[in-house]
Formats: C-alpha cells, sequence, structure tokens
C-alpha cells in the first residue's frame, strides 16, 4: 500500500486541481469570452482534473506485485514453502537419475553441464532442509536430520567428480544415495509413532 504521504500529496494535487477548474475569472475575462468558449474551457479542466483524479485512484487500488502472492515463495509460509522445494528438487533428482541412468549416450556436454548447475540447486535444498529441522522437537530426530543434512551436502559435493568425468555409473550411484538421504530426513519429520 502506499505511503500515507503519497497519499496526501495526492488528494493536495487532486483538489488544487479541480479548484483551479472551477475558479472564478475576472470580469475583464469573462466579458471578452463568448460563453461557447468558457464552457468549453472549464468543461477541459474539469476532464483533466477527473483524469488525474482517476488515475491516483488506480495507482493506489493496484495491488502491489509481491502482495499477490502473499508469505514466502508462492505464497506459502516459510518453513511450508522449504519444504515444497525440498519435495521438489528430490522429485527432479530422481527424473535426472533416471535420464541418465537410461540414455547415457544421448546426454550431450551441455546436458552434463546443467546437471552439474543442478547439483547447486540439491546443495542449496540442504538449507532448506536446514530451516525444516528447526520443526523437529524430538533431538535424536533432530540430531538424525542434522547428520543426513550435512551427508547430503557433502555427497552432492562429491558428485560433481563423476558429472566432470561425464561418469554415468558414479552419478547414477551418488544420486541414489542423495535419494536415500532425502528419504531419510523426510522420515525424521514423521511425529505419528508407528503402532498406529
Amino acid at each position: 500500500m502506499k505511503s500515507p504521504s503519497t497519499l496526501i500529496a495526492l488528494t493536495a494535487l487532486c483538489q488544487s486541481a479541480s479548484t483551479l477548474a472551477f475558479a472564478p475569472s475576472s470580469s475583464g475575462e469573462r466579458a471578452s469570452r463568448t460563453r461557447c468558449e468558457a464552457s468549453r474551457r472549464d468543461f477541459l479542466s474539469t476532464a483533466v482534473a477527473t483524469a488525474g483524479i482517476a488515475a491516483s485512484s488506480a495507482t493506489l487500488l493496484t495491488p502491489l506485485p509481491g502482495a499477490a502472492k502473499g508469505l514466502g515463495e508462492g505464497g506459502l509460509p516459510d518453513g511450508a514453502a522449504q519444504f515444497s522445494r525440498v519435495i521438489k528438487v528430490k522429485a527432479q533428482l530422481k527424473s535426472v537419475a533416471k535420464r541418465v541412468a537410461e540414455q547415457p549416450d544421448d546426454i550431450t556436454k551441455e546436458e552434463w553441464d546443467k546437471i552439474d548447475d543442478f547439483l547447486r540447486t540439491v546443495y542449496s535444498a540442504g538449507n532448506d532442509m536446514k530451516v525444516i529441522s528447526k520443526g523437529i522437537f524430538d533431538p535424536s530426530k533432530k540430531e538424525k536430520a542434522d547428520e543426513d543434512i550435512k551427508l547430503l551436502q557433502k555427497v552432492v559435493q562429491a558428485a560433481q567428480k563423476p558429472v566432470a568425468q561425464k561418469d554415468v555409473k558414479g552419478f547414477s550411484a551418488i544420486a541414489s544415495k542423495a535419494d536415500g538421504l532425502f528419504d531419510d530426513f523426510l522420515d525424521q519429520l514423521r511425529d505419528v509413532p508407528d503402532e498406529l
């Protein structure tokens, strides 16, 4: 929303424009103008003032682009936004690993470069996982989740070597290990007893 000082300035501007539009002219000017000229000028000045008011109202009432989404990225609160990103990265990692395993000969140098860039995204998912793990209250589960996060980030760093060498088996093994760490981390988030 606009600041109060902006609202005051726009109101003053609109009031002064409308005041000038309806201000009486001197008697000498009135005598020299015909009635038709006076009404046209009054009409034009009133139209300009009205257009100014309409434009300022549209500016004030238009929602800001960032306000449309509300909380966090995608309109989710912070914890839910991080959780959503972690789930998406996990699914993307499975997709990339499947592509590398099933069609290794079709992967170009550019795709290997994109996989290397994607590893940075997987690494940053570890930072999202750190935010999520703050909501784990069981000390043993929190400790295990923190270990999973650290290990995931180390595994992702180790994955850069097979990607640089275009080693399909090496990448597949590391992607499988990372997927297992994602699963283990997500298991730590469950707080429902196994007996149910």
